[in-house]
């Protein structure tokens, strides 16, 4: 069973106390701030043996570390050899993701500056109340380096940016495309709305075993109590990743037919999955759901938000599939 409001902090709280560090420091670049701890990091642990290469960018095993420092961390996971020997394919995985992602937005001149990063860790900290500072310290004393989060804040800002740009200003949500999402609502008051949270790993025909796998270990870990929200944080690849997996309220039908029909067989609370779809497997955490005429309407700026963030997503996952098979990959571990 999942505690609801645990669902989609973890992470995020973890990011801010980080960011508040970063905001109240020196006021030197980020880079070079987190230097000052990551050297000493590379050359105590050894680590700095290549474990994989991703279009010419290089991924070490300190990189893979300390990022399962902070998945042990954020998703609250137990830290022990078994579950790092677990995860470390994932964790691989989804750095090899985050490289991708970089390389075309610099492909396309998109670029994150470390103001960039430190003011959203900062605004995730202003969010959740957290006192300044906590994270680094808690960085430093597991050993976790900090590049690791920047690291991963810097992807998803870089991507969120390549998907603005492609998708997003070329994509138009009309106005008959809202008064018929409108009108199949109030047709339908008598069915359900859902929150929900996703986890999406997506396959081709090579990596299909491997994604189930992964959805596999991840619903384990869930179950044992580790956090939905940190995990889609760190392992999804849906759009919705960086709001640990929040799709926001969905109405029922609304999703396609595989996880339209598991969704209706958990409670509130509850998670399913894996569930296999044309494009990748998912895992869903149902938080609460309640018949659509129960509640206050959407207005249409809320219908026409819905259509245009699954329009993109859609857009947004094909894009991102293209890229990993054009991708040049060498994994060396």
């Amino acid at each position: 069973m999942l505690r609801a409001v645990e669902l989609a902090r973890s992470a995020a709280l973890l990011a801010a106390g980080f960011a508040a560090g970063l905001m109240t420091g020196p006021a030197i670049g980020l880079t070079a701030w987190l230097a000052t701890g990551s050297a000493a990091s590379a050359q105590s642990s050894g680590s700095a043996r290549i474990a994989a290469v991703a279009n010419n960018k290089a991924i070490t095993v300190l990189d893979v570390q300390s990022r399962l420092g902070l998945v042990f961390m954020s998703a609250g996971i137990p830290d022990n050899k078994e579950t790092r020997k677990k995860l470390r394919p994932q964790i691989l995985n989804q750095l090899i993701v985050e490289a991708i992602q970089l390389h075309e937005a610099a492909r396309i001149g998109v670029s994150v500056s470390d103001r960039e990063i430190a003011r959203a860790l900062a605004k995730i900290e202003k969010g959740n109340g957290m006192p300044s500072g906590q994270l680094l310290k808690i960085l430093r004393r597991r050993n976790v380096n900090p590049v690791a989060i920047v690291d991963q804040v810097r992807a998803s800002i870089a991507w969120t940016k390549v998907i603005r740009r492609i998708f997003a200003s070329r994509t138009r949500i009309s106005e008959p495309e809202i008064d018929e999402a409108i009108a199949r609502l109030n047709a339908n008051k008598d069915k359900l709305v859902y929150r929900i949270l996703e986890i999406y790993i997506p396959f081709d025909r090579e990596s299909g075993d491997s994604a189930l796998r992964t959805t596999r270990r991840l619903i384990a870990q869930i179950r044992r109590g580790a956090s939905f929200g940190g995990l889609a944080r760190q392992f999804s690849q849906a759009s919705t990743a960086g709001k640990g997996g929040d799709m926001g309220f969905v109405f029922e039908g609304q999703l396609p037919p595989e996880l339209d029909a598991a969704i209706k067989r958990v409670k509130p609370g509850q998670v399913i999955g894996p569930v296999r779809t044309a494009s990748g497997y998912y895992l869903l955490a149902l938080v609460s759901k309640r018949p659509y005429g129960a509640g206050q309407p959407p207005t249409r700026k809320e219908v026409a938000d819905s259509l245009f963030d699954r329009k993109v997503g859609v857009r947004a996952r094909q894009y991102l599939r293209d890229l990993r098979r054009a991708a040049t990959i060498d994994i060396r571990i």
